[in-house]
């Protein structure tokens, strides 16, 4: 039997990053945290108006009393749900719990229909592309479905839906943020680069095709 290059370790079962131990001869492995959490809004920033003016402008809705069992499905490796949209959808960062000033973990998506994928390098820059350009759902569409579109005909449509401008200047000054002319061209490329993300239907469809260490049988 051929050995892993890699080792996956269940964040869910532990309530986020568990503290943990490998063997000796696990070592050269790489080892993956895998599995979902939710990283909601402290009780205390929830009235912030940052939030209110996302939610309302951008359909952004920032994570407050979802639970794990709302979001059917296996990410590897972990993903960190801040958000949803008021269609199901569901934002996260990838690999562990981002911010606004870290660019280590990139912020990806998982849709109602079960597609799924990378976004962008950074919640900064998912910030940025939500605030500057409000059609980037239909880019993921439209190169999901390998459809053709226009980005001049989408900026043309935009303009004549003036409520999309409305809350931009603030939520621009508060989170400190400037309009990236490249992030449709890095949201395309992070769509395309698929290697970096995997959502399985289930723990079990994950595990039929990848090694999980059981943290509790080394304990």
């Amino acid at each position: 039997m051929d050995r892993p290059s890699k080792l996956l370790i269940d964040i869910e079962c532990q309530n986020g990053v568990p503290g943990y131990g490998v063997p000796g001869y696990y070592n050269e492995l790489e080892i993956v945290l895998a599995g979902k959490t939710i990283v909601p809004i402290p009780e205390n920033e929830r009235n912030l108006n940052i939030y209110k003016l996302l939610e309302k402008n951008y359909d952004l809705i920032f994570c407050t009393t979802q639970k794990l069992d709302n979001f059917q499905f296996y990410p590897v490796p972990s993903f960190w749900i801040f958000a949803v949209d008021s269609k199901g959808n569901c934002f996260g960062t990838i690999g562990g719990i981002g911010s606004i000033i870290d660019d280590e973990h990139p912020v990806g998506y998982v849709n109602q229909d079960g597609r799924y994928g990378k976004i962008s390098n950074s919640l900064k820059g998912f910030l940025e592309l939500v605030t500057f350009y409000p059609y980037w759902r239909d880019i993921i569409k439209y190169e999901q479905m390998e459809v053709l579109y226009d980005l001049k005909d989408m900026e043309i449509e935009l303009e004549k839906n003036l409520h999309y401008f409305e809350g931009q200047p603030e939520i621009a000054e508060i989170l400190k943020l400037t309009k990236n002319p490249k992030s449709i061209e890095l949201l395309v490329s992070s769509i395309i680069n698929t290697s970096e993300f995997e959502v399985y239907g289930s723990k079990n469809e994950a595990q039929m095709t990848n090694t999980f260490w059981d943290i509790f049988s080394s304990k």
